[in-house]
């Protein structure tokens, strides 16, 4: 998730704070801002780069989804929205002629959640969540979590130009995304592109529960230190922890019953999520590739090369070097019943994996 502090116009200064709640936290000024995007581009966008084989990384947060991003977006044949492209994400182009003489770097620094990646203004990150918000928010956003409800034909059909103006402002020939959110949604993504590659990494339930457990906390801390960090994951569109946290309410998703500082809670919802993501219908399960990021970690070889073959790319023997195992957490005190139906769903996520 990006962090306010790492965004052009000085974000820490009061101008820049105020700049970033303008552009973004305004659903009308973001239409406009598409609109004028639109006339300005969209028709020498879609002539010049229809959408081909996008890919789609999407699962469970905590699930190695930003290593699987940069190893894509490192090939070079990718465009993916970046910290640049605040806070216009859907003007891309319009605002990189605009503001681009104005923005300066930004040393590399790491993230907010603690886990040793670093990120710069450069970094691709999960910012396409804006464009389905501004759209298609009030559908499916809830006070208490977010629905999986169909964008409309016309936000569908507005999404494949906005990939073609994505493609055109960075120069690439195919379009990369990282969000989560998009498990919401994975039929709309195959019908603004139906060659869509649909990549969900996933790892050990308990594992990536108390990972998930250990950031909601993480993140509790620092929206209560710094207010404006939560309104910004908001605005962004990112619900998945701390004091904005709204769940996806999929079948078997924590109600209210759960406790979200509970090991119960993020494994109930590991479950929920898994089991969503394999129970899609036929005429998507051929876009879709589990990828087990533990076993990617252990042996990178094989699995970067299955990697590459779904995602139709080449790439290097050094590849393997930006992989990083994640720290191992404490998994005492989870429900027995929740954990025997998390390994269930864990075997069959296995056995997708492996191709069968």
């Amino acid at each position: 998730m990006p962090s306010p502090d790492t965004k052009s116009a000085s974000p820490d200064s009061r101008t820049g704070r105020l700049l970033q709640a303008v552009a973004m936290g305004n659903t009308a000024i973001l239409e406009m801002s598409f609109d004028l995007e639109n006339a300005r581009f969209g028709r020498r966008a879609v002539a010049e780069h229809p959408v081909e084989n996008p890919v789609f990384v999407c699962g469970l947060a905590r699930a190695g989804t930003t290593i699987i991003l940069r190893i894509l977006h490192g090939t070079d044949e990718f465009a993916s929205l970046s910290y640049r492209d605040l806070p216009f994400p859907l003007a891309p182009n319009s605002a990189d002629r605009l503001l681009g003489r104005f923005r300066r770097g930004a040393a590399a620094r790491e993230r907010e959640h603690g886990d040793g990646l670093t990120h710069d203004l450069d970094s691709p990150e999960a910012i396409e969540e804006i464009f389905w918000r501004c759209f298609e928010g009030s559908r499916f956003l809830r006070p208490h979590g977010l629905e999986p409800v169909p964008p409309s034909p016309e936000t569908v059909e507005q999404f494949r130009r906005y990939m073609s103006l994505v493609l055109l402002r960075y120069g690439r020939g195919r379009y990369l995304s990282k969000n989560n959110a998009n498990i919401l949604r994975l039929p709309a993504l195959v019908q603004a592109a139906p060659s869509a590659i649909l990549i969900h990494p996933f790892r050990d339930p308990l594992q990536h529960a108390a990972s998930l457990l250990n950031q909601h906390v993480r993140a509790l801390v620092l929206h209560r230190t710094d207010p404006f960090r939560q309104r910004f994951m908001t605005w962004l569109g990112h619900h998945e922890f701390g004091a904005g946290q709204r769940p996806f309410h999929l079948p078997g998703s924590p109600d209210s019953s759960f406790d979200p500082m509970t090991l119960d809670y993020w494994l109930a919802a590991w479950t929920s999520v898994h089991d969503f993501l394999l129970d899609q219908p036929s005429s998507l399960r051929t876009r879709q590739h589990f990828i087990d990021y533990d076993a990617m970690c252990a042996t990178p070889g094989p699995a970067v090369a299955a990697l590459a073959a779904a995602a139709k790319i080449e790439v290097g023997p050094a590849t393997g070097a930006m992989l990083r195992a994640p720290a191992p957490h404490a998994v005492d005190g989870a429900s027995e019943a929740l954990v025997a139906a998390a390994h269930s769903t864990l075997a069959r996520l296995k056995t997708r994996a492996q191709g069968r």
